[in-house]
């Protein structure tokens, strides 16, 4: 995406959010996602749409992962997994006991979704 997109997305979401910084990490999250899918990395990508959703997530919950990981349900776990992550790295406000719950918890209904044989 270029730089112009980008600056598209912010002032997209910055009337929704009144926290810049995470706005910035949102969008350069998006960009990280967009790029690795273009590089064959990954299969989803991160659009403006998802952004908004996770904006007005983040108005309801004051909690920056918990609109992240709430907005990216729809993906399959692994995909999901990969997102919260590369946001926690994104994003250094990021609470780690909290971006760790979000991990461990849909590792374990990973795991529970499993088939035995």
């Amino acid at each position: 995406m270029c730089s112009s997109d980008l600056k598209t997305e912010r002032k997209i979401l910055n009337p929704l959010i009144e926290d810049k910084d995470f706005v910035e990490c949102l969008v350069k999250w998006a960009d990280i996602v967009r790029q690795s899918f273009d590089q064959g990395a990954i299969d989803e990508i991160i659009s403006t749409r998802r952004l908004v959703h996770i904006a007005k997530a983040f108005t309801i919950f004051n909690d920056r992962m918990k609109a992240i990981e709430l907005c990216v349900n729809r993906f399959d776990t692994e995909t999901k997994l990969a997102f919260l992550d590369l946001y926690s790295k994104v994003d250094v406000k990021v609470d780690e006991d909290n971006s760790l719950d979000a991990f461990k918890k849909l590792k374990e209904e990973s795991l529970s979704e499993e088939i035995p044989f």
